[in-house]
């Protein structure tokens, strides 16, 4: 497969991914997630530009979830008593700059930027605006998310309920 058609077809599964969030088809997104899944946003510090380090293992984060956690927030959506999810927000995932850092047929490093509006009660909005660095790999067949590094431009965040 060339680099193109590898883009390409990363391309078609960040734009799925997207629209599964938009549709609240919650549990057909977590099954795209990998059994090992690790899925976080480490606070980012204030500091000279090229200085941040995202190899450091505990790092602070806003969440650091795996797929059993994943699960559970989706179960808990799906209860009807998550507050922050009652009635369930309007939510819009926008992902643009999608590169293959590295890859070929069986595993792949992505990059891509996103933007994701939430509007809740008609009345609350947040934007969040960052990019991601995913690892993704083939299994039986399919590409499962691995890890995903969010990196949120954000200063100050309040109430993070949304899936990136």
């Amino acid at each position: 497969m060339s680099a193109v058609e590898l883009r390409l077809e990363f391309e078609d599964l960040l734009y799925y991914e997207a629209w599964l969030l938009d549709h609240d088809r919650l549990e057909e997104w977590l099954a795209l997630c990998a059994e090992q899944v690790r899925y976080w946003a480490p606070v980012r510090a204030n500091v000279p530009r090229g200085a941040e380090d995202w190899a450091r293992p505990h790092m602070l984060a806003h969440f650091d979830e795996d797929k059993g956690s994943l699960a559970l927030r989706v179960q808990r959506i799906r209860t009807g008593v998550a507050h922050a999810d009652e009635p369930p927000a309007r939510v819009r995932h926008l992902v643009t700059n999608v590169r293959v850092l590295d890859g070929d047929d069986e595993a792949a490093t992505v990059t891509s930027n996103f933007i994701v509006f939430k509007n809740r009660r008609g009345r609350e909005e947040c934007l969040f605006v960052g990019c991601r660095e995913d690892r993704w790999r083939r299994i039986d067949g399919a590409w499962k998310l691995e890890e995903r590094l969010i990196i949120l431009d954000h200063d100050v965040t309040e109430n993070i309920t949304v899936l990136f």
